[in-house]
């Protein structure tokens, strides 16, 4: 009976660091987590947050100086080209595609040509309030697809930003749009100088 107790004893003493790791990122992806709140409590929407989160954020890129104003004027380029997924050229292009390209054209720094990943990169920033010209913006739930984030926009300033939208193609909009992009608004990334 003794030699039970003692192997359960030592079993139950080698769960505590897995318990500790899981309670730890439960707090980490739960608590205090500004983005949750934009999430209005929906489970799917919460789950597909954390997954994303766990692949890692924040990471770190390096840009040349002074690609903004390059950046975006590629992108004002395409003011007017219908959306297209997986388009990357004036025949038709998406969100992400849209940033891809203006980036790529600028700058030999390899870049992701998803959303998703390209929201992996920079320094994050979940007020709108708070973002410069340059910095990328990113939106959840504008489609049903399995990732949260689900497309992107260069920010010009002055609250607007260029995008590429399956209802109007390429289009400068107001972030703060009461109808829809205030709402689908879920943070940006400040990648550039």
């Amino acid at each position: 009976m003794n030699k039970i107790k003692r192997n359960l004893s030592k079993y139950l003493k080698s769960l505590i660091p897995l318990l500790v790791a899981i309670i730890t990122c439960l707090f980490l992806f739960n608590e205090n987590d500004v983005l949750l709140e934009k999430l209005n409590e929906n489970v799917t929407l919460i789950e597909k947050y954390n997954k994303f989160k766990s692949a890692g954020i924040n990471k770190t890129i390096e840009f040349p100086e002074n690609i903004i104003e390059k950046i975006i004027d590629t992108a004002m380029s395409f003011v007017g080209t219908p959306n297209k997924i997986g388009g990357i050229d004036k025949s038709g292009i998406d969100a992400s595609g849209l940033v891809y390209v203006s980036i790529k054209k600028n700058s030999n720094t390899l870049f992701p040509r998803i959303a998703q990943d390209m929201a992996r990169y920079g320094l994050f920033i979940s007020d709108s309030d708070k973002l410069k010209r340059g910095d990328l913006v990113f939106f959840h739930d504008t489609y049903e697809v399995n990732r949260i984030i689900t497309s992107v926009g260069i920010y010009l300033g002055d609250g607007e930003f260029i995008n590429s939208s399956s209802s109007k193609g390429v289009t400068v909009s107001d972030i703060n749009d009461p109808y829809y992009w205030k709402e689908k608004f879920f943070f940006g990334t400040r990648i550039l100088n």
